[in-house]
Order: structure tokens, then C-alpha cells, then sequence
């Protein structure tokens, strides 16, 4: 018989609309949650070590809390009795957990424990590194419901559904209330129900918190969500398909081209298409418009979401699958740098059935997909997936796609420390870059490769490529590609024993990360990884607040190798207890380097960045 199970908030069980008595002891829920959230069933070893380390009978205490398991879910199948621990559950049963990641945004924000923690108000005497696993998901789901809140609120408004927008853009604010973006989605809700009055209280709102809370100026961003959308269609009214078909052709052309004015005319021919009643055209125009939004313009990325999600609803409605296709990617793009795995996953899965074989679009589904994996740790996928790419990429013709999918590659071996592949795949990735004139991103393949002959030690082939791409990031004005630079330069200080002049150029570089708000969460992470390790081996008093930094944004991303190597930097600051945690929060992840700095003994991270740079 089915089951509803919550874990979010204080858990229950409930059958047939009765709650189920709570089982003895505060860790059945514990073991619960672990064996729903893990990806891969553990062993009974691991659980014993995980939750009953100090029990006089460990794995008579496990035997224990199976059973009282079984019991609240309602049988003895429920829970598999072998060496390896699996649920079971009854078929259409529902938990909350799995919802919030793997549902669709409306499913999601109906749940009643949506925003409250996971597990409220169990706290259980464990492992070391169950402790972290549990802080870990409760700051990954919370995360992730207030992702579900923003995409529900987006796919609201663009299905014309105002009201619902503003509910769930209001509780969006409440949950995440100095969250620019959630303001500018507010009062583009607002804004969606014609009422002007509220946009202006929403808008005058959120300006004066800002001000008084952080003693800064907003962004633009607020005052362009405020803008009022076209007025409804009107009969008689001018305009026609070619008219519009010419301002979107202009449009994309001045955006290719790098100029701002296109994004204007975009924006005038999904308003056009819309007043005349185009629908096809609208769909095409906002796809259109939003991809622009999230590749050539710097802090759109909300108005990208939901142009690409007003694309969806009218191509849904029109029969149009390739540009909901396209739409279900780039949504899912814009997640993976904010971090929010869970929904690029079900984006990227949608995308990638919507696509219905078409090689061209595939090839872009693997790429992204590629990074996604990249970023998570999952290196093996990440491979897979980008070489897939290519292959895609070759056979289509795709010299763009070669390029960054051949970068993204490079970057994943790199972080295996596999340095002649990786050099390998950069290469090709520069050189295409190259050839199809894109400055725009050759900064990246360009940084990477400097990476790769930084950690061979060839320290002044890697300077001048540092400072290239540097150059070339600030001339493109990317966030992204000036840090990167920035932190290779600081890497080099290192190199040559200048531990504080490398503190103070990293430092930099994570601040240059920050300077956009839509900059790649990875990569902000990826710099504050190298601060930590060079501020532990320097001693610097900002150490240990700079790897705490680290842990939040790790965990809360679901960034599982970099959270590792926030530990390992936790041993190195001489915490006897961090070497247990990193092991448990390594299970999954794909990359044998970290395996080896995993032990008590490890060499410091410092001495695994460096590489051949610091015997130089």
C-alpha cells in the first residue's frame, strides 16, 4: 500500500491518510533520509561506521534500527535485508525529497514542507561525517526549493498566470530576502498583472531594503524588471509576419555583432508578435531573446529565464518542439551556473527527449550536460558526455560546438590531473576558437592551457598565457575569464614562495567572480578552493572563515568534490576529524586524484595545485 513520506520539516509517514506512529529512536529517520538521498546504496559497514560509531554493538544497533525501519514503512520487504542496504518502497509511493529534486516546479511548490529543513528538529548523535553529510543536503535542498519557487513562479507568468507568479515570487523573497534576482522576479510578477501602482510600491521596496540593509545601490536590473508588457492583441492592428520577421532577423544580427541595440529589437519582436497574435514568431522571438540574455549580455540571466520560459509555453502551444527543445537547454544552462543540479537535470533530461534524436541539438544537450557533470564531480559522465559531444559536433558541422564542448573536456581532465589529454583537447579547443573568430571565449581555452603548463612547471609559458587571457577577459568584460587569469597569476606567486602577494591576487580574482551576478558558481568556487589552500599553508588569519566560506557554498550547490577538498583544507588546518568526513563525502565522486589526497598523511592541497610549478 502506498505510502507519503516527509522529510522536509519534522517527518512522517503517512498511509491512507493516517500518520504513522514515529519509530523508536531519532536515528530511523536519519538512516531514512541517508538511504533516500544517497545515490548509491551502502553497505552495512558504512552505515555502521556512519551512525553508530560509539555503540557497544555497532551492528546489532544497525540490526535494530533496520527493523523499527521496516516496521514504519510497513513491511519486512521494504528494506533489503543483504550486505548492501536498498528501499523498497510501495509502488505509488511519493517522498517529498524525491519531488523536490526530481519533479516538475508545480509539483514541487505544492509540497506543504517546501522551505523547511530537512529532518526539522532531529539531531542525532553519528559519525563526524554524517554530521556533514546532513548539513550538507539540508543546505542543498533548501537551495533547491527555493529554485523550484523561482521556476515556478517563472513557468507562471508564462503561461499567463500573474497571480500565481506573484504568490510564488513573494514567498521566494521571504525565503532569500537580499537575493537581487528574487526582487527583480517579484516585481516583473507584479508588473505582469498590469496593476502600475504595485510595481512602483514592489520596486520603491526593494530599492530602499537594499539601501538600508546593505548600504548598496541595486542593480539595473530592478528598474528593467518594472517595464509593463505589450498590451494585449488588438483586431485591426498593423503589423505583419514579414515586419516581424525583419525586426528579429536585425535583432540577432546586432546581438552577433555585440551590440547592445539588439537586445532592444528582441524585445520588440516577441512584443510585436504577441500584439498581433504570431505565435510561432513570439516562441522563436523569445528563444531568441533569451539566449541573448544568457550568452551576450552580463547580469540577464533572470529575463533570459523567463523569455525562454514564455518560449516554452507558446511553442508548447503551437506544436513548435524544436524551439521547446532549445528552450528546455538553455534553461537547463542557466541552472548549471547558478548550481542548481537537480533542476538542470530534469531541464536537460526534458531537453534531451524533446530532441527526439536530432543530432544537432544533442550535440548541445551532451556539452551542457558535460559541464553539468563536470561541475558535480562526476568526471567519468563528464568525459562520456563531451566527447559525445564532439562526435555530434564533427558529424553536423558544428566548429563552435567542437570548441567548447573540446574546453569543457580539457577542463575535466584537468581536474583528473590526466595533463597531456587535457592539454590535447584545450588545443583543439583554442584553435577552433581561433579560427571562427570568437574572442568572446577564447580566453577559456586559453587559461586552462596556461593551468596545464603551470602544472608542468613551465611557469613562464604559463604567465604569458595567464595574462592573455586575463587581458582578453577584461576586454570582453567577462567575469568568468578575468578571475580565472587573475587566479593563475596568484597560483604563480605561490609557485615562487610568495605565499601573501598570491593570497592578495586570488583574493582579487574572487572578487572579480563576484562583480557579475551571473558568473559561473563552479569557477567562484574553483577560486576560493586555491585561496584556501594557499591561506592554510600560509597560516593567514582569514584561513579557516575562507574555508567555512567554501563548505556553505560547496554544500549548498552539491558541489561534492570541491566540499571534499573544503575538508581536506580542514585537516590541513589540523582538524583530526576531517579525513573521516572527506571519505564519506567522496563516495560518488569520479576522480582518482582525490582518492589519493584522502589520507591522514596526504600531501597538502597546496602541493596538489602546484604541481611540477612549486619544484620549479
Amino acid at each position: 500500500m502506498a505510502l507519503e513520506i516527509h522529510l522536509l520539516g519534522s517527518p512522517v509517514v503517512v498511509r491512507e491518510g493516517v500518520v504513522y506512529a514515529a519509530p523508536k529512536g531519532r536515528k530511523v529517520w536519519a538512516l531514512l533520509a541517508y538511504l533516500m538521498l544517497v545515490e548509491r546504496p551502502p553497505s552495512r559497514p558504512q552505515l555502521v561506521d556512519l551512525l553508530f560509531p560509539d555503540a557497544e554493538d555497532p551492528a546489532g544497533a544497525l540490526r535494530w534500527n533496520l527493523s523499527e525501519l521496516r516496521r514504519l514503512l510497513g513491511g519486512s520487504d521494504t528494506v533489503g535485508s543483504g550486505n548492501v542496504v536498498r528501499l523498497r518502497l510501495p509502488e505509488g509511493s511519493t517522498v517529498d525529497v524525491q519531488v523536490l529534486m526530481n519533479g516538475s516546479s508545480h509539483e514541487a511548490t505544492r509540497l506543504p514542507g517546501l522551505g523547511r529543513e530537512l529532518l526539522e528538529g532531529v539531531d542525532v548523535e553519528a559519525s563526524p561525517g554524517f554530521a556533514a553529510w546532513l548539513l550538507g543536503e539540508r543546505r542543498r535542498l533548501q537551495a533547491l526549493g527555493e529554485a523550484v519557487l523561482r521556476e515556478g513562479a517563472l513557468r507562471a507568468l508564462a503561461a499567463g498566470d500573474a497571480r500565481t507568479g506573484v504568490a510564488l515570487a513573494t514567498r521566494l523573497v521571504a525565503t532569500d530576502p537580499l537575493n537581487e534576482d528574487a526582487h527583480a522576479l517579484l516585481i516583473r510578477a507584479f508588473a505582469a498583472t498590469s496593476d502600475e501602482v504595485a510595481v512602483k510600491r514592489q520596486l520603491a521596496a526593494s530599492i530602499d531594503l537594499f539601501r538600508r540593509e546593505l548600504g548598496v545601490e541595486p542593480g539595473p536590473e530592478l528598474t528593467e524588471a518594472a517595464r509593463m508588457p505589450a498590451r494585449p492583441a488588438r483586431a485591426g492592428t498593423g503589423q505583419g509576419r514579414a515586419a516581424i520577421q525583419a525586426v528579429l532577423e536585425s535583432g540577432r544580427a546586432a546581438v552577433d555583432a555585440g551590440a547592445e541595440s539588439g537586445l532592444e529589437a528582441l524585445r520588440g519582436a516577441v512584443d510585436l508578435a504577441r500584439e498581433v497574435g504570431e505565435a510561432d514568431l513570439e516562441a522563436a522571438g523569445c528563444l531568441a531573446l533569451g539566449t541573448a540574455l544568457v550568452h551576450a549580455a552580463k547580469g540577464k540571466d533572470e529575463e533570459g529565464a523567463a523569455a525562454l520560459h514564455r518560449c516554452i509555453a507558446v511553442a508548447e502551444s503551437t506544436g513548435r518542439r524544436d524551439l521547446a527543445t532549445s528552450a528546455h537547454r538553455e534553461l537547463g544552462y542557466i541552472e548549471v551556473l547558478r548550481g542548481d543540479f537537480a533542476r538542470a537535470s530534469t531541464l536537460l533530461a526534458t531537453a534531451e527527449t524533446l530532441a527526439d534524436g536530432d543530432p544537432v541539438e544533442l550535440a548541445k544537450i551532451k556539452a551542457v550536460m558535460g559541464a553539468f557533470h563536470g561541475d558535480r564531480g562526476e568526471l567519468d559522465r563528464a568525459t562520456a558526455a563531451l566527447r559525445r559531444s564532439i562526435e555530434l559536433s564533427e558529424e553536423t558541422g558544428q566548429p563552435k560546438q567542437i570548441a567548447w564542448s573540446a574546453t569543457m573536456l580539457g577542463r575535466a581532465l584537468l581536474q583528473r590531473r590526466e595533463i597531456d589529454l587535457a592539454e590535447e583537447a584545450l588545443e583543439r579547443g583554442r584553435e577552433l576558437a581561433r579560427g571562427e573568430r570568437w574572442t568572446a571565449f577564447l580566453a577559456w581555452p586559453e587559461a586552462l592551457l596556461a593551468e596545464v603548463w603551470f602544472r608542468r612547471g613551465e611557469l613562464d609559458r604559463a604567465s604569458e598565457a595567464f595574462e592573455h587571457a586575463f587581458a582578453l577577459g577584461a576586454q570582453v568584460n567577462d567575469a568568468c575569464w578575468e578571475a580565472y587569469g587573475v587566479r593563475g597569476l596568484g597560483l604563480l606567486h605561490a609557485a615562487k614562495g610568495d605565499l601573501g602577494t598570491a593570497i592578495q591576487t586570488i583574493d582579487d580574482a574572487l572578487s572579480r567572480c563576484a562583480r557579475q551576478r551571473d558568473t559561473h558558481l563552479w569557477l567562484r568556487a574553483y577560486v576560493l578552493d586555491a585561496l584556501c589552500a594557499v591561506a592554510v599553508a600560509d597560516g593567514h588569519p582569514s584561513a579557516e572563515r575562507w574555508v567555512s566560506d567554501l563548505s556553505a557554498l560547496a554544500a549548498r550547490a552539491g558541489m561534492r568534490e570541491i566540499l571534499t577538498r573544503a575538508y581536506l583544507d580542514r585537516r590541513d588546518l589540523g582538524d583530526p576529524s576531517a579525513v573521516e568526513v572527506a571519505r564519506v563525502l567522496a563516495i560518488g565522486v569520479e576522480n582518482p586524484r582525490l582518492e589519493q589526497l584522502i589520507d591522514p598523511e596526504g600531501p597538502p592541497l597546496l602541493e596538489d595545485l602546484l604541481g611540477e610549478g612549486a619544484r620549479t
